[in-house]
């Protein structure tokens, strides 16, 4: 894919995420799609995970949630994204109940494409950071994401 047509496609994928369409959201990846956040170590990999992961994951826990794309970079088949990562925690994450805190955190997506839409995307962003302006407990976060990620396959 040319950049035009990678931007096109994440643009749509950034628009659909805005709506919490998460229909049109997978409509964006391929069958056999990722969802990878580095910081908690959790991969989901197919669209029925990844709808969870963005329900369970997201759109619960931050229902506000929203990247702010501040610079894209782009390779062969693949664009880098990066920028600022707002949201409110209003929802359990991971099973850990909100802290109603605000955050706004740097982040950088990594979205490589085949077959004309998104393979997935690995998300990186700074927990730590995220955990304490969300008022979240940083240990008990980790903790719930091994849990998870020790039940994960592969």
């Amino acid at each position: 894919m040319d950049s035009g047509e990678m931007l096109g496609l994440f643009e749509a994928h950034r628009e659909a995420e805005a709506a919490r369409d998460i229909d049109a959201i997978l409509e964006t990846f391929v069958t056999d799609c990722f969802l990878e956040t580095m910081p908690l170590g959790l991969r989901s990999e197919g669209r029925d995970a990844v709808r969870a992961a963005y329900e369970l994951q997201f759109f619960t826990s931050f229902p506000d949630l929203a990247p702010e794309d501040e610079g894209m970079a782009f390779g062969d088949d693949v664009i880098v994204v990066w920028g600022t990562l707002r949201g409110t925690s209003r929802g359990n994450w991971l099973g850990i109940p909100p802290g109603g805190g605000t955050f706004a955190v740097p982040f950088a997506n990594v979205v490589p494409f085949e077959h004309g839409l998104m393979a997935g995307e690995r998300i990186y962003f700074d927990l730590a950071t995220l955990c304490e302006q969300a008022r979240i407990p940083l240990e008990e976060i980790r903790a719930a994401a091994a849990t998870l990620a020790a039940t994960q396959p592969g």
